[in-house]
């Protein structure tokens, strides 16, 4: 493998775009996409994009499991658990008495108010943007393009029949395994 070849791996590492990649490792401007589809597709660039990207996930400690946690956390938030409300006016629970998953979910808190005043404030994150990316990643949410374009081929019969039967599966088992990270959370006092 060239210099050039290392050096558009650790750019396409960067952003994950591979024509800008291609374009600060040195290819031509104009010819960027086109070379960062072909060394993209070369099998020792697959893998060392693969073996630096697992290098990186065990370094920083971000996996696809940790990531569907926090958005589990978000979608399942409750402001109930961070705040009481009633006739008598809004309070926050004090940070000290949240549990991970309640201080997770909250996005920022405002205890000042103008002149003076008492206010006190709170955004939580954004429970619908963490429920759809969920939903997506269980396979609930379907891109209606790929739907159509699957449809308009000349076997769409039997081979869309047996893609939809692995989809169902695989929505299944996402779906299986998110159930059993929301019940660890709940176990561990974080849901």
């Amino acid at each position: 493998m060239n210099l050039r070849t290392r050096q558009f791996i650790r750019e396409y590492l960067i952003d994950l775009n591979g024509s800008a990649a291609a374009r600060r490792a040195g290819y031509s401007p104009r010819s960027a996409g086109r070379r960062a589809f072909e060394l993209l597709e070369r099998p020792e660039v697959k893998a060392a994009v693969r073996a630096a990207m697992a290098a990186r996930a065990r370094r920083t400690n971000v996996t696809a499991d940790r990531v569907l946690e926090e958005f589990a956390r978000i979608a399942f938030a409750d402001l109930r658990r961070v705040s009481d409300w009633g006739p008598g006016g809004f309070r926050l629970k004090p940070s000290a008495r949240l549990a991970d998953a309640d201080a997770a979910a909250v996005a920022w808190v405002s205890t000042g108010g103008r002149k003076g005043a008492r206010a006190q404030r709170i955004r939580m994150h954004d429970k619908q943007r963490a429920l759809e990316a969920l939903a997506r990643h269980l396979g609930l949410l379907r891109d209606r393009r790929k739907t159509v374009d699957r449809d308009l081929r000349p076997d769409a019969g039997a081979s869309w029949m047996a893609a939809l039967a692995q989809d169902r599966a695989l929505a299944d088992g996402a779906r299986a395994k998110l159930k059993r990270m929301i019940e660890k959370l709940a176990k561990n006092g974080d849901a």
